[in-house]
């Protein structure tokens, strides 16, 4: 855990930056029980996946989608087809609906999501 920003401390909201060294991203979080410097072991979820294929793109990460909002565009590589776990470097996420058909172990994907979230 690099950083947290607090959206409601009362809510236990907060906005969570993770990063793994090389690759970072943001990330809701609700009720927020980490601490900056926690270690991260369980995967984000990636909340309204939107858009998933397979990428050209051959630079893994994630993008705000906009300035303002969680959305987030994710160029990820596919870990486990039948866990539908994905990789951004050291960062997992795992997918709570169904990938498209046809996707193997290790190939770049890309998606558009609402937001990744830590829980």
């Amino acid at each position: 855990m690099k950083s947290i920003h607090w959206i409601s401390v009362e809510a236990k909201e907060a906005e969570v930056e993770i990063a793994d060294g090389h690759y970072a991203c943001l990330a809701f979080s609700q009720p927020c029980g980490v601490n900056v410097d926690d270690e991260v072991s369980m995967p984000l979820h990636v909340f309204d996946i939107k858009n998933a294929m397979l990428s050209k793109e051959t630079e893994l990460g994630v993008w705000k989608t906009s300035e303002s909002g969680h959305g987030r565009r994710v160029v990820a590589r596919l870990v486990d087809v039948e866990r539908q776990l994905l990789a951004v470097g050291g960062i997992q996420l795992v997918v709570d609906k169904h990938l498209p058909g046809g996707l193997e172990a290790e190939k770049v994907i890309e998606f558009e999501c609402a937001r990744l979230d830590l829980w």
